[in-house]
């Protein structure tokens, strides 16, 4: 499949001012628009029939025409379009001189040679729209997709993280589509990205797969910008392949308590006897993933992701023995926390691989001490660190136990380890 083309008006004035070396001062000033007026119709605000006008006199277009390469056509035409659509395809070809027969030959090239495998993954240093089209159609359990955000970051020789609005969108859907075709009935596609992106695609997607939920990850990433609310969180998107998940087990999390006393931060009032052992359930704002910048799980100088992520989405999504596909392997994080959750993985990463590739080397000590700390504070309803401090701040904070039950933990009895403490 292929990307949709356009998203509005807005999208095809961008791209016609860019191509012809036009600022947007000077475009507004041809047109007779305000330059606001101007950057909020190619941010997406459709444009009056006044304006459309204005813009295709500046262009020396017609109006109809920049209609229709907006995807707008007239109702005799449209009529005409869906009577007898080979027709209308082989004028526009033939006017053009195009020869669409070959559109999907990029599939025949075949898989480039691996740069890094293991007993349980392989990775591949190219561009993802080269891989995906290559590899088996609903052969994958879970597909994580973290995409560079169109931030101008420097990710190396291969950057491209500046693209018009237009053109990031009409990318993203390219890979977007071909990572679709990939996942298993009942698999689960998550995409990381900026609020400002997930809304156009949770659109987009949503023609082909179900929206089971809109995920809030609270981190703070950046300075208040004046005008703002301060930006605090991204946006994880969750589909699913049909109607009902194949996997979908989120772990139970601790109370949340002070990191000081360890009292609850939550007035649970009568319902603490009433209260699961194993946790509280799992929201769709997680405000436990920290920022990655511990020197010791560093393994690239622009940002990676915290494991606790990917160890959270992984368990949550796929059993062992499940496969994994992340399109851009960044730090490797996602490849790191598959290979120690024992699913197999297939990546890409269309720049240096060596980061990854020296996690794996080093043997991934770091990475598997970090998920046992995760793994032994789930599923229980205090963590052994709040029990110690409750246990030593009882007396002044009257704090007691015997309205909850402490029967379950991942690693033992959470009552024998208040026990030890008493």
């Amino acid at each position: 499949m292929t990307g949709l083309l356009f998203r509005s008006a807005g999208d095809v004035v961008s791209r016609i001012r860019r191509e012809r070396g036009l600022t947007d001062n000077e475009l507004a000033k041809d047109a007779g628009l305000r330059v606001g007026n101007l950057r909020d119709i190619e941010s997406g605000v459709p444009p009056t029939d006044e304006q459309l006008e204005a813009l295709a006199d500046a262009f020396d277009i017609r109006p109809e025409a920049l209609r229709l390469a907006a995807g707008e056509f007239p109702e005799p035409l449209q009529d005409q379009l869906v009577e007898d659509p080979n027709r209308a395809l082989n004028a526009l070809t033939d006017a053009f001189d195009l020869d669409l027969g070959d559109t999907e030959t990029s599939d025949d090239g075949g898989l480039p040679e691996p740069e890094f495998t293991t007993g349980l993954g392989t990775l591949y240093n190219a561009d993802c729209r080269d891989v995906l089209p290559q590899l088996e159609d609903e052969s994958f359990d879970l597909i994580f997709a973290d995409p560079p955000f169109n931030l101008d970051k420097d990710y190396g020789e291969k950057n491209g993280d500046d693209l018009a609005e237009d053109e990031y969108l009409r990318w993203s859907t390219e890979w977007i589509d071909e990572a679709i075709d990939l996942l298993k009935p009942g698999g689960a596609f998550f995409l990381y990205n900026l609020p400002k992106w997930n809304v156009h695609f949770a659109h987009y997607i949503n023609r082909r797969l179900t929206l089971k939920h809109w995920i809030a990850v609270d981190i703070k990433f950046g300075l208040p910008i004046p005008n703002r609310l301060y930006p605090s969180h991204y946006s994880l998107l969750y589909f699913i392949k049909g109607h009902q998940p194949n996997t979908f087990e989120p772990d139970r999390l601790p109370i949340d308590t002070c990191p000081h006393c360890g009292g609850e931060q939550n007035d649970y009032g009568g319902y603490k006897s009433k209260m699961n052992p194993e946790g509280v359930n799992l929201t769709d704002i997680w405000d436990d993933i920290p920022p990655v910048r511990h020197s010791k799980y560093l393994n690239r100088d622009a940002n990676q992701l915290s494991l606790r992520l990917l160890h959270r989405v992984i368990g949550m999504a796929t059993k062992e023995g499940d496969r994994v596909l992340d399109p851009f392997g960044g730090a490797g994080t996602t490849f790191a926390a598959a290979e120690l959750m024992n699913r197999e993985w297939v990546g890409t990463e269309i720049h240096d691989c060596s980061p990854i590739i020296d996690r794996f080397e080093d043997g991934l000590d770091d990475d598997r001490e970090n998920i046992e700390e995760i793994e032994h504070e789930l599923n229980v309803l205090f963590t052994e660190d709040a029990l110690e401090k409750r246990m030593r701040y009882r007396d002044e904070f009257n704090f007691n136990f015997d309205d909850y039950d402490l029967s379950e933990s991942m690693a033992g009895s959470v009552q024998q380890s208040l026990d030890s403490w008493e």
